[in-house]
């Protein structure tokens, strides 16, 4: 008789669904928000003040930069456990036209953008230490493939330059012309990749910009979440999409009891408000979600949203 037979079917369902909600919530324990890292003791005396009770801005970004060269070994196992590349996948398939990816950490959506999929992609965050990651990645990933936009459009119409001067050149001779090669076509840049360095809360371009923005796992780390998501709103276009991904609070009372809890400690070791109510915020901010899901016992929010 093997160890499992010894067991009801109702008993494997109950114990299965324990482990599965063990594992969610040491999962939530140890799983950071995708520009979160650890405190680190070299923080400001004004930002370790005993009247406040989580860290600043300030703090926040320099940690950050101290921690984004280990973020991705940090974070990678984990989230191939929780299926995250998979909802990553599936969410960036929607992106189209203008993109602003905000909170971009070190790039770990850089791999989920389907070939053609946009006319331009800004990555921004707050952190020079995450951004410079994020720089090297994608000069090394597929998408890299169409890194530095404009270099490589110059570089274009320089070769177009040379092959309109050869045919001129070979014109007045037949055999020259006969015997010369067929001009090189020139394959053009299908995406223009920009990087910046934003703050979320003050988006730096103009109202209607964009027609698609992407937050993955940054919101839970804002400081005033509605007021990002404010700004979300403002510069996208009509009809324009917000394709967001992010941790909340759970569905379940234990879990969201856990969650309250360690709330403080969780903020301090990451950075992640980890129980925020996700789909209320995206409405509060005048956001309209057409399609939310959730799934790790509520803990995770897939949301899709428009302009209105």
């Amino acid at each position: 008789m093997s160890f499992l037979s010894r067991f009801s079917r109702t008993q494997l369902i109950i114990g299965g669904l324990l482990t599965y909600a063990t594992g969610v919530s040491a999962a939530l324990t140890f799983f950071p928000s995708s520009s979160t890292v650890e405190t680190s003791a070299s923080s400001s005396d004004d930002d370790n003040d005993a009247s406040t009770r989580f860290p600043t801005e300030s703090t926040r970004r320099s940690i950050f930069d101290n921690l984004a060269p280990s973020y991705d070994k940090n974070v990678g196992v984990l989230e191939y456990v929780l299926g995250i590349q998979r909802r990553r996948k599936r969410l960036l398939k929607q992106a189209r036209g203008r993109v602003l990816e905000i909170a971009s950490g070190t790039g770990r959506n850089i791999d989920y953008y389907p070939k053609g999929c946009c006319d331009e992609i800004t990555f921004s965050d707050f952190s020079e230490g995450m951004m410079e990651v994020l720089k090297k990645k994608v000069a090394e990933s597929d998408l890299g493939k169409r890194y530095d936009y404009q270099l490589r459009r110059e570089q274009q119409e320089r070769m177009i330059q040379q092959q309109q001067q050869q045919q001129q050149q070979g014109g007045g001779s037949s055999s020259s012309s006969s015997s010369s090669p067929p001009p090189t076509p020139i394959k053009f840049v299908e995406t223009e990749i920009r990087f910046k360095i934003v703050n979320a809360a003050a988006i730096p371009y103009p109202d209607q910009s964009f027609d698609t923005v992407v937050d993955t796992f940054a919101l839970c780390s804002f400081e005033d979440p509605v007021k990002v998501l404010q700004e979300v709103k403002r510069v996208l276009r009509p009809g324009g999409q917000l394709l967001l991904l992010e941790h909340g609070n759970s569905e379940w009372k234990f879990l969201q009891d856990m969650q309250a809890s360690r709330l403080d400690q969780h903020v301090h070791k990451y950075g992640c408000y980890w129980n925020r109510e996700i789909g209320q915020l995206v409405q509060e901010a005048g956001l309209k979600v057409v399609q939310m899901e959730r799934t790790q016992f509520g803990t995770v929010f897939y949301i899709v949203a428009e302009e209105q």
